[in-house]
């Protein structure tokens, strides 16, 4: 496997090594080395090789024009050679876009190496989502240059094309990818963001929202950039202060950039009804979700977000609470598939509200959707 980010992390890596080793799979993975960590390593059943290619932001910068100019990465392309000589792998399986040409050049000196792709994205369109908030005149100019969307699509066209299999993580990425590029569907398969059992056996704390008594809790947990729509729930809060046991808690965090302007604009509002609780551990989500009298996930509709599938669904799913969640296809597709909550206008705020308001009102209404996942 290769990913261009450090491991241990990434959630949707580690589900399915545990499935590819269950099924009697062997892996190696190669992946960015951060400082202090061992260049060699073994984590979870995986075999770790470790690649000195950026520690800090100016470092992965550089490594991404490269691949975006090139799109090869010379120092995984070293390591991804050196390791098939080695071990001798049946296929390499390579986590998002910007590394599939590096697989796809090691397969001209290997050539019975199959090259998995495996898409957690709409790279280019999550591309324009990531730089919607950056202000710096330099990373702009960088990022129009470099990280341009347009360019990032011919490379997504070349991997498709070259790939011996390609991975989406769902059903509305496979159809885009196949009418897209013309890529039959067989080439295709779905392998989504759903949560393992083990989830729902987090310790269970009930006095998590301790601080919150009496309140009605409308939780969002997870990472927050400007595409996960965090700004709208806030927005929507404005429309809610008469509604004063109403809470808004955000558990996770961005970058500065980010949370600057979140916090700034709660300020704006002068909003008492909206607390950030930043970064907890993961072992707690349960609990907060749990909890929670509504998870949200409150994503912009766009090209990327209609194309992915966050795994904070289905964690909202298992913790059997009522979802509140924007218009963008999956979500809504999903959820009222599963009749597991209601769903708003994405980017509108005042459907937000309106929406919010209708299940704070129906106790029954939250009780069903209760019942059907516990």
């Amino acid at each position: 496997m290769l990913l261009n980010a450090p491991y241990p992390a990434d959630i949707r890596v580690k589900k399915e090594t545990d499935a590819l080793i269950k099924a009697g799979h062997t892996i190696t993975l190669l992946c960015l080395r951060r400082k202090n960590e061992p260049y060699r390593d073994s984590v979870d059943g995986i075999s770790i090789k470790r690649i000195d290619a950026g520690k800090n932001n100016i470092g992965l910068a550089f490594w991404d024009t490269i691949m975006s100019i090139s799109f090869i990465h010379p120092k995984f392309l070293i390591a991804l050679k050196k390791a098939a000589q080695e071990i001798k792998p049946d296929a390499v399986h390579v986590h998002d876009l910007p590394l599939v040409g590096t697989a796809l050049r090691a397969r001209k000196t290997f050539p019975n190496l199959s090259v998995v792709t495996d898409f957690h994205e709409n790279y280019p369109e999550a591309l324009r989502t990531w730089f919607k908030w950056k202000k710096n005149p330099l990373v702009r100019i960088k990022n129009f240059l470099f990280m341009n969307p347009k360019r990032w699509t011919a490379l997504e066209r070349v991997a498709c094309k070259n790939a011996d299999k390609i991975i989406a993580v769902v059903e509305e990425m496979k159809e885009r990818l196949s009418n897209q590029y013309q890529i039959p569907l067989s080439k295709i398969t779905v392998v989504t963001n759903t949560e393992d059992k083990n989830f729902i056996h987090q310790a269970d704390d009930p006095m998590i929202y301790q601080n919150f008594k009496n309140k009605f809790i409308m939780t969002y947990c997870g990472g927050i950039g400007p595409h996960r729509g965090v700004d709208t729930a806030i927005e929507a809060m404005s429309r809610l202060k008469a509604e004063v046991d109403i809470m808004l808690v955000i558990v996770g965090f961005g970058s500065t950039s980010v949370m600057d302007k979140l916090k700034s604009r709660v300020a704006e509002l002068n909003l008492i009804n909206v607390s950030f609780l930043g970064y907890q551990p993961f072992n707690t989500f349960y609990s907060y979700m749990r909890y929670a009298d509504v998870n949200v996930i409150p994503h912009q509709a766009n090209g990327h977000t209609n194309n992915t599938v966050p795994h904070k669904l289905f964690q909202g799913m298992m913790a059997g609470k009522p979802l509140l969640v924007s218009s963008c296809a999956p979500l809504k597709r999903i959820v009222e598939q599963y009749d597991s909550g209601i769903v708003f206008e994405a980017g509108n705020p005042d459907d937000f509200a309106r929406q919010l308001k209708i299940l704070r009102a129906d106790s029954q209404l939250q009780k069903t959707f209760w019942r059907k996942w516990n």
